[in-house]
């Protein structure tokens, strides 16, 4: 039996993921505005640039599963990825924010190198940081506080990060910090050559500070669940990934809750350059959204040890449908109405905290309840289907929204068509409000109840007993049934 964790274990455990997403959010949010707007390739290459990537990187996550489950290290059975994986991980993202003087072709060419040389290390480091957690402990309330922490530092502190505080920054304007509509501070942005020199040395401060932190955390996480190195062949794979039925529904919802956030995030500056037609509001916007995180990552926890993750994961799902559709008929010029566009985003973007902090929460009860239904222990390879399912998720919403843009006739800097504003509105709402509703649909085919998963449990730990703990284990069970008639 592991002793209960402390709060600083989950919160030096937790704030890896503020490490990660400092990384992850910044190119999610800002490389696709980066290559159209500022690099100058055309949003048709830049679509084939992330998809094809993300495909190649969703690929390869599996062979990171089976190496991560049969490699032991005296420092750990994860930890050393992340030791190893820090530093190059942040070059690259330095790399992706580069301009090197180059063709119109070798541009398309850096670009294809350095996204799929960026998606293969974050593997090895995202993949093991989450495969850690595992190890970390087996209490399903502790995991549901570590998804609560880890979903504060990745959404409520990097997304406002990186939404509010990043645009200025790069282009010299003052940085307003505020937190409800009031102004709390600001600061003078600084002022660099160009909007490239900008996002370079963007991209440096966050690459320093990811490694800083991943490093902090690798060193003080404890992997407390001892397992033995895995050794499976192909069949077994097969058992472990598709006869997990859980694994499966929650992977699917994975997809889809991340196809939302990739999509949403790729275009929230296009949105508010061309469609609002006030990029400033893109910091106010953020801003606003940050109360709104932070209710969701307060309450989540509070309603579903009451009422259960599935459940409030699929309460947030419907809420998300109802506020991205209802958002895509509001027109925005107007005070008024942009104050509505506001009030129906802090109750999507609080929802979205519901099914985030949720899933993540699901998902190391799916690898107790696929070791309990196949019999092998496997942790590397069903996190490893998960990222796939992301990353796929990730080359399917940056193919659709590169795609739509371009179908509709989206040219960067220039006077758009109508057509091409209703591209931008599609994509911004629409797309992820019918996500969400797919999503919701799938989860209701989730049946692993925290009944179930306690039995999971109970069944787990009889099955690892001795032979002589197995025996007094009976023996104790019959004398309570003496002492206790009609028991």
């Amino acid at each position: 039996m592991l002793s209960p964790l402390k709060k600083r274990d989950i919160f030096n455990f937790s704030l890896g993921d503020l490490g990660i997403n400092l990384n992850f959010q910044l190119l999610s949010f800002w490389l696709m505005y980066f290559y159209t707007d500022v690099f100058g390739i055309n949003v048709l290459h830049v679509g084939g640039i992330l998809l094809v990537s993300r495909l190649w990187d969703a690929a390869n996550d599996p062979m990171m599963g089976i190496i991560a489950d049969r490699t032991r290290n005296k420092i750990g059975t994860y930890k050393p990825f992340i030791y190893w994986g820090a530093i190059p991980l942040n070059l690259i993202l330095i790399a992706c924010f580069s301009m090197p003087e180059l063709s119109d072709t070798m541009k398309v060419v850096y670009c294809y190198f350095a996204y799929i040389l960026h998606g293969m290390v974050f593997t090895v480091v995202g993949t093991s940081y989450s495969a850690m957690g595992t190890l970390v402990t087996q209490d399903q309330q502790e995991r549901a506080k570590i998804s609560t922490m880890r979903m504060f530092f990745a959404v409520v502190v990097v997304i406002t990060i990186v939404g509010s505080y990043v645009r200025p920054f790069v282009m010299g304007e003052p940085i307003v910090f505020e937190f409800i509509g009031k102004e709390l501070l600001t600061l003078q942005g600084p002022s660099f050559k160009d909007e490239a020199q900008g996002w370079f040395y963007t991209s440096i401060i966050f690459g320093v500070i990811s490694t800083l932190i991943l490093f902090y955390t690798a060193l003080t996480t404890k992997e407390r669940v001892s397992e033995p190195v895995k050794k499976y062949n192909l069949k077994d794979m097969k058992n472990i990934l598709f006869k997990n039925d859980a694994l499966m529904i929650l992977s699917l919802s994975m997809f889809l809750n991340t196809a939302i956030w990739v999509i949403q995030n790729a275009v929230s500056g296009y949105y508010f350059k061309y469609v609002v037609g006030a990029e400033s509001l893109l910091t106010v916007f953020f801003q606003w959204m940050l109360p709104a995180n932070i209710i969701g990552v307060v309450l989540t926890p509070i309603l579903t040890a009451k009422f259960g993750k599935k459940n409030i994961f699929i309460l947030g799902s419907l809420i998300v449908f109802f506020a991205n559709v209802g958002r895509h008929f509001i027109p925005i010029p107007t005070t008024e109405v942009y104050n509505l566009f506001i009030g129906l985003s802090m109750v999507g973007s609080a929802s979205m905290m519901f099914c985030s902090i949720c899933q993540w929460g699901m998902v190391p009860d799916t690898i107790e309840y696929g070791h309990w239904k196949t019999g092998i222990r496997a942790e590397g390879l069903p996190l490893t289907f998960f990222t796939f399912m992301q990353k796929s998720a990730m080359a399917f919403g940056a193919g659709v929204a590169s795609l739509v843009l371009w179908a509709s006739g989206f040219v960067a800097n220039t006077e758009l068509p109508e057509s091409a504003l209703s591209g931008i509105k599609l994509l911004y709402n629409i797309f992820p409000g019918m996500f969400s509703l797919t999503c919701l649909i799938a989860l209701l085919y989730y049946t692993l109840s925290k009944e179930k998963y306690d039995q999971v449990l109970a069944d787990l730990k009889v099955s690892s007993l001795s032979k002589e703990e197995y025996d007094q284990v009976l023996a104790d069970l019959k004398v309570r049934s003496q002492d206790e008639p009609g028991s």
